[in-house]
C-alpha cells in the first residue's frame, strides 16, 4: 500500500511539473501569437500604403510621359521654325 501511494505521489509530481512546463510554453505561444497578429496588421497597413504609392508612381509616370511628349513636340515645332509654345498649349 505504501508503495502504491509513493508511486501515485511521484506520478502526481511528474504531472504537476509537466503541467507547469506546458503552462509556461502556452504563455510563450500566446505572446508569439500576439506578436504575429501585430505583425500581420502592420504588413496589411504597409501593403495598403504600398498600393497608394504604386498608384501615385503610375500617375507621376503618366504625367512624365505626357510632358516628354509635349517637350518632344515643342522641340520638333521649334526645329521646323515654329514657336513651340503654341503647340504645347494645344496638347
Amino acid at each position: 500500500m505504501k508503495e502504491v501511494m509513493t508511486s501515485l505521489m511521484d506520478k502526481q509530481d511528474r504531472l504537476i511539473t509537466e503541467n507547469t512546463a506546458l503552462i509556461l510554453r502556452l504563455a510563450e505561444c500566446e505572446k508569439a501569437s500576439a506578436i504575429n497578429q501585430e505583425l500581420k496588421e502592420e504588413i496589411q497597413e504597409i501593403k495598403k500604403q504600398n498600393e497608394v504609392l504604386k498608384a501615385t508612381c503610375q500617375n507621376y509616370e503618366s504625367s512624365l510621359k505626357s510632358l516628354q511628349i509635349k517637350v518632344q513636340y515643342g522641340i520638333t515645332d521649334r526645329a521646323e521654325g515654329g514657336l513651340g509654345d503654341n503647340k504645347l498649349k494645344e496638347l
